[in-house]
């Protein structure tokens, strides 16, 4: 069982939306990360067919998917950022109508539906107009329809959105479980959905691929970059305006535990050093922290409004923030020279790809809403 993605690209106008994208997934959890307008949105439905690419070819254990046709269907489970149902669809209409389009032979929808209501916890709003559902449980039936027919290949686009916490947790078990003889690619933002059960994560940035490896291959790439001290609390503010602070934890001395990026031990101490008297030195010395998926993502995106371990949203400092407190303007060319050289010399097996675009976008460039379509 393998998926090739070999060397695809797509456009609209004069956005390259993909940039000759190569992957072979095999079976196990594969997590695709990347900011808003990295392009996997769009490499995501090019794989379940929606789209075609314009250069380069989708292959599913050697054939072509478009060849495939109702076959790629029957193997094939699709969860979009945003599904389209009817307004008057209840739950059990709508799964009904996902079984039939999925070729689900009709004595053996029922028996499904109702595992997967178990399964879910959606029991007792079967027979409920999917409209006034939670955005959580609308997020459910959608989990439901993706798993209708016990895909080989499963793709899902920010599959937890909505979720809250112990939600996500149960989801996360149980895709685990379903991916043991399967492929399962998922898109997300929160990087814990993924850091602890993908069997390896890709990394898209501007179009194209630019790292692939697991967790543990992955997080290197930010080895040394990654620091953690305690401060008093009145200089918390100077270094969520100079740094790139990751967590904060109050302690009970009234001191803050502060984890924050860095590109190296000057950069991270240069705080340290500046103020009057003892309060330079008030708290401990910064020292490394062991790096997590976040971290790097943090790294790489810097801008994005990234996810915490429960999912929350936190706005980090740019590093235009950076050069205008600092006056360190050559801040963003030397990161990103760090960044293409960690890549360059990152040790074991993690695959990375340098890519120079310009401007693209992927997401939004269609200029079509998501949803309305499932295969």
């Amino acid at each position: 069982m393998e998926l090739q993605i070999d060397h695809i690209s797509k456009s609209f106008k004069d956005k390259r939306a993909v940039d000759g994208v190569s992957m072979t997934l095999t079976p196990g959890v594969w997590g695709l990360l990347g900011a808003n307008g990295a392009g996997k949105t769009t490499l995501m439905r090019m794989i379940a067919g929606i789209m075609e690419p314009d250069a380069g070819q989708i292959r599913y254990d050697g054939l072509p998917i478009g060849t495939l046709k109702g076959r790629y269907r029957e193997i094939f489970g699709y969860l979009p950022q945003e599904f389209g149902f009817y307004p008057e669809f209840t739950v059990k209409d709508y799964l009904e109508y996902a079984a039939a389009l999925k070729g689900l032979p009709v004595r053996d929808t029922k028996r499904r539906i109702m595992e997967l209501l178990e399964m879910l916890s959606l029991s007792d709003v079967y027979r409920k107009k999917i409209v006034k559902l939670s955005g959580g449980m609308k997020r459910r039936v959608g989990i439901a329809q993706a798993l209708l027919n016990e895909p080989e290949l499963l793709i899902m686009d920010e599959p937890t959105s909505g979720l809250d916490p112990g939600e996500r947790v149960r989801f996360r078990n149980l895709l685990s479980e379903f991916a043991k003889d399967r492929i399962v690619l998922i898109s997300t933002h929160i990087v814990s959905d993924v850091e602890y059960i993908a069997t390896r994560n890709a990394v898209m940035k501007d179009g194209g691929l630019i790292a692939e490896g697991t967790t543990e291959e992955l997080v290197k790439l930010v080895d040394g970059k990654v620091w953690q001290c305690v401060i008093s609390a009145e200089r918390l503010p100077e270094y969520e305006r100079r740094l790139r602070v990751v967590n904060l934890r109050n302690e009970a001395d009234g001191r803050v535990s502060v984890r924050y990026l860095a590109e190296n031990a000057g950069e991270a101490m240069a705080l340290r050093m500046t103020g009057a008297g003892a309060e330079a030195n008030a708290g401990t010395a910064p020292i490394p922290a062991a790096p997590r998926l976040e971290d790097l993502y943090l790294w790489l995106f810097p801008q994005d409004m990234a996810h915490d371990a429960t999912g929350e949203q936190r706005k980090l400092v740019t590093d235009q923030h950076l050069a205008d407190s600092s006056g360190r303007e050559q801040v963003q060319a030397a990161k990103a020279s760090s960044l293409e050289g960690g890549f360059r010399g990152a040790a074991g097996t993690v695959r990375t790809r340098g890519q120079a675009a310009s401007d693209r976008d992927s997401d939004s460039a269609s200029g079509q809403k998501k949803g309305g379509r499932n295969a």
